[in-house]
């Protein structure tokens, strides 16, 4: 494994570790009443790479990476998103170089997690004619949505 994969990793443990602090720096949480309807709009959300304190250019294009670093780095992500109360969900069809593409292209988009609950992130929001997994997708059935894959890496 390349040691810049290595550093890399050791830092999304670190990130993983300091969760529970830089989330109570980031939100203080409204609380609301049962006939409250909250949306997204209310709510003060933040750029998910400045959650974490990682941006997106410190994960390589997908192209230099193996695919067993590609497995160590996507299960080490997706071990942070779940430290920040984030579930990224994915279609079962899905390799580990397509999901390290969607977990690293949603570091540049907001998100709004909630103190002590889980939100889902669902990294299947795609027409149909760009995704070359159409024809397998289940999502595809019920959303006429599916998962692009290759753009995103």
């Amino acid at each position: 494994m390349k040691r810049y994969i290595e550093h890399l990793i050791e830092d999304l443990e670190k990130v993983k570790v300091e969760s529970t602090e830089r989330l109570n720096s980031f939100f203080t949480v409204p609380v609301a009443s049962d006939y409250d309807c909250m949306h997204d709009e209310e709510l003060e959300g933040v750029k998910l790479s400045d959650l974490i304190g990682l941006e997106q250019f410190f994960f390589p294009n997908i192209d230099y990476l193996s695919d067993v670093e590609v497995a160590e780095v996507v299960m080490s992500l997706i071990k942070v998103y779940e430290a920040y109360g984030l579930n990224p969900i994915f279609e079962s069809c899905v390799n580990d170089r397509i999901k390290y593409g969607h977990l690293r292209f949603a570091l540049e988009h907001q998100v709004f997690p909630v103190r002590n609950q889980v939100v889902d992130l669902e990294m299947c929001d795609y027409l149909p004619k760009y995704c070359p997994l159409y024809d397998l997708c289940s999502h595809h059935n019920a959303h006429n949505v599916c998962c692009e894959l290759k753009r995103r890496a």
